[in-house]
């Protein structure tokens, strides 16, 4: 894979990385100990396996990884339905790699700024809501986790950005949003599963100007399962989430990519 903004998690989490291309001109390779993960289907981290439950040292990873970008992970692990976080990802144009040269991100909401214009009014309506959205392409991956780790409920179409459901805080929520196209793939479903997180798949026509409320209804189908006793004002004012930036460390491993 060619290098692009996300190797900086390489260097925060292991000591050094090689690329393997770069090894292909070498004879033999000796390490003293190494840990191999097998392809496709073999593989114990194969999404493909349809497994329900976290492959072996998932969760010891997972702290692996919040802990080395300093994210207090055990402060934000409960849900607080007194004050709970939507966060919506939204998708933005960018070049992630050199295999993306134009920087054209396909399944963007074509009337995104209604959409979020019209969730905004919505939910400024709920007591003890804290609706916010952001895209993630310009912020540095300890800025991402730390927004992850304080969301209670995340919203976002179909996209690599999803796979921080991983660091999701346990029995929280994310809400998939899909289209006809995208209906069947399920890979993001699992890892919600395999990280206790509750999931909902949420069908919608981009451009309609129903979509706004489509994804509202898909949302508090979610709250109303993480809070079931949770009850909204119609006179409360929208509360803006903030959330702060940390610094990562280093450990001392060495990963082939």
């Amino acid at each position: 894979h060619p290098k692009g903004s996300l190797d900086i998690l390489w260097s925060q989490l292991f000591h050094s990385y090689t690329r393997l291309g770069h090894l292909k001109n070498l004879s033999s390779i000796f390490y003293r100990e190494l840990i191999w993960s097998q392809p496709q289907l073999k593989s114990e981290i194969d999404i493909q396996r349809n497994r329900r439950i976290a492959p072996s040292f998932f969760f010891e990873f997972r702290q692996h990884v919040l802990k080395h970008f300093n994210i207090d992970y055990q402060r934000n692990e409960k849900i607080n339905c007194q004050s709970l976080n939507l966060f919506f990802l939204v998708r933005h144009n960018y070049v992630a790699h050199p295999r993306n040269p134009s920087g054209k991100i396909t399944r963007q909401l074509s009337n995104e700024k209604q959409i979020l214009n019209d969730l905004k009014t919505k939910f400024s309506n709920y007591l003890n809501i804290h609706f916010s959205f952001n895209h993630f392409e310009e912020l540095t991956i300890e800025e991402q986790l730390n927004i992850i780790i304080q969301t209670d409920v995340f919203i976002g179409m179909h996209g690599a950005g999803l796979t921080h459901v991983l660091f999701m805080k346990p029995n929280s929520s994310l809400v998939e949003l899909v289209t006809s196209s995208w209906q069947t793939q399920k890979h993001f479903e699992l890892m919600a599963s395999i990280n206790n997180v509750n999931y909902q798949r949420c069908l919608i026509i981009d451009g309609s100007l129903a979509t706004a409320q489509r994804i509202f209804d898909c949302i508090k189908e979610k709250i109303s399962q993480i809070c079931p006793l949770m009850s909204g004002s119609a006179h409360s004012q929208l509360i803006t989430t903030t959330f702060s930036t940390v610094v990562g460390n280093f450990s001392n491993s060495n990963i082939i990519i």
